[in-house]
């Protein structure tokens, strides 16, 4: 077969140029200590290494969601402290008040100080969390939770009862926040209390005691049916809800509709919603029961505060409504301590969580890691043997090419 010149010097430029491709291939391939420098070197290997990056991704903000849910729940909690410290010196000077031997200056003093803690908790329930948003409002990160309202004479929530959750695992979420409907507006009854008492007539009810088990059962009892109007009625009793429809007792179990009250002791007790109610100074007239509903600890400060300025112990109805208002407060106080106990125990739990979570993901994501390595990651030893070898090849070809090209008939003619 025969071989012309131009073949000659196209063969060899074409070896020269994949010998200098593949040695450049190399060298790319240690400077960068990569296998692959893009997918068509190794199309299957190449989609692993895509998937394996992606799943190391994820795992990254998952971990980076959990450093931003610690971050939060660590200030709710440290927050939650706060406010519950304070509760308790609220306690304290309620129950500091209530001593009979103060004098008004005394009451002032200590509403003085009432009048500083509900600033400090109306600044701490109304904490911002680093990337500004408020901690308390539920969904409603950029509304202010908790607002002073003249017209209501109260402070009142402006924000939802959501929970923010965010991922800080495959299959897993945590709530990062709670809201101040969940912490502050739903605060449980834990102690006896006569339960809203409106006498009317010189007629009163007496020893409406609620404990932590029948509270929430006779709230609820008040709010399907409204405020129960007693009249008292040439020896007969009726009682009525909201909607004027006669109430059943539970024990004794009767309609109270003209009910004979002749029959029963000087001091009948009736059994509604789950209490004991009961009935003295029968006389005729008209009294209603209802349900004084707890509220949050901003308007058990403010009630507080209000009551030391305005307490009246010039007459004995004026000491009877302090001393109630501030056994409510107390007891308002007692629900409150309570409830941030509960939620305190709930952040820790979640802080828990986040710590596990953590660990699992970082055991993946070191697991992927290696297995991208194994398909990513350039195996040195390897790599160099071959760039040297590759080295000698190029060598020997441009040599072999300068001795070639100068082979020619013509340096054989005289």
């Amino acid at each position: 077969m025969r071989i012309s010149t131009q073949q000659v010097f196209l063969s060899n430029v074409d070896n020269i140029n994949k010998t200098n491709s593949e040695l450049f291939k190399t060298q790319n391939q240690l400077s960068t200590g990569k296998r692959i420098q893009q997918p068509s070197d190794d199309p299957l290997a190449s989609a692993q290494i895509q998937k394996f990056k992606k799943e190391i991704a994820r795992t990254e903000q998952y971990n980076s969601n959990i450093e931003v849910s610690r971050r939060r729940l660590e200030l709710e909690e440290n927050t939650l402290e706060q406010i519950n410290n304070i509760s308790i010196r609220l306690k304290e000077l309620a129950i500091q008040g209530k001593n009979g031997v103060l004098t008004q200056t005394d009451r002032l003093s200590i509403s003085s100080e009432v009048g500083e803690l509900l600033g400090q908790l109306e600044g701490l329930m109304n904490t911002k969390d680093v990337q500004g948003e408020f901690l308390f409002s539920g969904h409603k990160g950029f509304t202010k939770p908790y607002e002073y309202n003249a017209a209501l004479d109260s402070y009142s929530y402006a924000g939802d009862d959501g929970q923010r959750s965010i991922q800080i695992g495959p299959e897993n979420k945590i709530a990062s926040t709670d809201s101040g409907f969940d912490i502050f507006e739903t605060v449980p009854k834990v102690s006896g209390y006569v339960d809203a008492v409106i006498t009317q007539d010189n007629n009163h009810i007496d020893d409406v005691a609620l404990t932590k088990d029948n509270a929430d059962a006779f709230d609820q009892f008040i709010t399907d049916n409204g405020e129960l109007t007693f009249t008292f009625s040439g020896g007969n009793l009726t009682v009525v809800n909201a909607a004027g429809q006669p109430i059943t007792a539970d024990n004794p179990s009767v309609v109270l509709n003209n009910f004979d009250l002749a029959s029963n002791p000087t001091h009948p007790v009736i059994q509604i919603g789950g209490v004991d109610i009961t009935l003295d100074k029968i006389i005729d007239g008209t009294a209603t029961l209802g349900s004084k509903s707890q509220h949050n600890i901003l308007d058990t400060a403010k009630d507080m505060k209000d009551a030391l300025d305005n307490a009246d112990f010039t007459t004995s109805s004026g000491k009877q409504a302090f001393t109630e208002t501030m056994d409510f407060v107390l007891d308002n106080l007692n629900g409150i301590q309570e409830k941030l106990i509960g939620v305190t125990t709930s952040i820790g739990g979640r802080l828990n969580a986040l710590e596990q979570q953590q660990s699992v993901n970082e055991d993946y994501e070191l697991f992927t890691t290696e297995a991208l390595s194994s398909f990513e990651d350039l195996d040195y030893n390897e790599a160099i043997s071959r760039f040297q070898l590759q080295q000698t090849a190029l060598q020997a070809s441009y040599a072999s090419f300068a001795q070639v090209k100068d082979l020619s008939l013509f340096n054989y003619i005289n």
